[in-house]
């Protein structure tokens, strides 16, 4: 009879064993970057224009239809220069530079300021697309503009394949730094504690998960756009007067979500046994 009962109870904890394991997630581990994360499209951008002006086979010197139109100008000092200066604004490099000017403009601005509404996502959108309508003006119709438009004409910048690869490496090898960085200020949840790992040698605090606070706030419309959908956390622990805020916390919603699951299952598991 007793053996029969040993066995009777120890299936029906094997029933429960999964449901309970079902309730009790999986931890969560929470890591925050350095500003410089935000640079990321910048560095994207610097790889496909290095590999562009490779394939391009753009060395600086202009192609065989450029070449032509030169020579036919030869005739005249003055129309040769004004051809140069044509093939010179109209090479695979000035117009990559000039995205890449307004790739990285755009992620110093994002890096600079806080954009706490979607009314500043549209002023910097107008802002861009007038600089952009300008500098397009001022290429096709320069007599609209004047002095305004020589001015801009003026500006004719060019970067080739070896300053984008130059690019690219610094700027990859700063976020592979950022990337083991990373790993010497981090928060791990779990069902049961909270555990801050910190320092190097790395030391570790624990507290309770038990009454533990989560919120989270998007200060910022920019870095809360995809692929970063970053943004602050903050985190209570129990018994403590300070907080700790967690800035540029990447999939932040999908993180706080998490973090309240796991803590919401160990409430569950702590009533369930409080009943028992």
């Amino acid at each position: 009879m007793n053996t029969e009962a040993t066995n009777e109870s120890n299936s029906e904890a094997a029933i429960d064993d999964p449901k309970r394991a079902e309730r009790i997630k999986d931890e969560v581990r929470i890591y925050f970057y350095p500003k410089i994360i935000f640079l990321l499209p910048t560095l994207i951008y610097c790889v496909l224009a290095a590999c562009y002006l490779e394939l391009a086979g753009t060395d600086g010197s202009p192609t065989s239809t450029q070449a032509q139109t030169v020579e036919a100008t030869t005739e005249s000092s003055e129309n040769t220069e004004v051809t140069k200066e044509v093939v010179e604004s109209n090479t695979p490099e000035a117009t990559v530079t000039i995205i890449f000017m307004f790739v990285f403009t755009l992620n110093l601005v994002v890096m600079a300021f806080d954009f706490p509404s979607n009314r500043f996502l549209a002023l910097i959108a107008f802002v861009f697309l007038a600089m952009a309508g300008l500098w397009i003006l001022s290429e096709k119709n320069p007599e609209l503009m004047g002095g305004l438009s020589d001015f801009i004409s003026s500006i004719k910048p060019a970067a080739n394949g070896a300053f984008f690869w130059t690019m690219s490496i610094m700027l990859g090898i700063l976020f592979l730094i950022m990337f083991f960085a990373r790993k010497l200020d981090y928060w791990v949840i779990k069902p049961n504690e909270a555990i801050h790992y910190h320092g190097l040698p790395q030391h570790s605090k624990r507290y309770s998960a038990h009454h533990m606070r989560f919120e989270m706030e998007v200060n910022d419309i920019f870095e809360h756009l995809w692929p970063f959908k970053a943004g602050r956390l903050y985190i209570r622990p129990t018994n403590e007067k300070n907080e700790y805020i967690l800035d540029n916390v990447l999939n932040v919603r999908d993180k706080n979500e998490r973090a309240n699951q796991v803590l919401s299952a160990l409430q569950v598991q702590l009533r369930e046994d409080a009943e028992v």
